[in-house]
């Protein structure tokens, strides 16, 4: 198993070009894992894309619609808070969640964000991709 953050999973459902493809190759055969807070920030990714243009409204749609069909394991966070609430110092509310979950689970988590592979105070593997 394999947590995975918003960095990871937006350009994978978002991006047709290179680094899109890139990302849904790491994932092949993964089973994945994300608190329930990944969609509503991949939602505001795709959000943010359709906005500036770099997505027309057919591709921000189906981005939506692959997100919701995306084959992976969600966590409600309220259970993550404890030890998110732990890494405040050094993380974001919403990266100390994806840590706390792949140190629940005892996997890596796989992120786009080398800031967050740098956060001093984790207990799992990160792999950045």
């Amino acid at each position: 198993m394999l947590v995975v953050d918003a960095s990871v999973i937006a350009p994978a459902v978002a991006d047709g070009g290179s680094d899109g493809v890139r990302y849904r190759q790491r994932l092949q055969g993964e089973q994945i894992a994300a608190p329930d807070l990944l969609r509503v920030e991949v939602m505001s990714v795709i959000r943010r894309q359709l906005h500036v243009g770099t997505v027309d409204v057919t591709q921000a749609e189906q981005a939506v619609t692959d997100l919701l069909d995306l084959p992976m394991a969600v966590y409600p966070t309220a259970p993550l808070l404890p030890r998110g609430w732990q890494l405040r110092d050094n993380l974001t509310a919403y990266d100390a969640c994806y840590i706390a979950l792949a140190e629940t689970l005892g996997c890596s988590l796989l992120t786009a964000d080398t800031r967050l592979s740098r956060s001093p105070g984790t207990r799992c593997p990160i792999e950045v991709i």
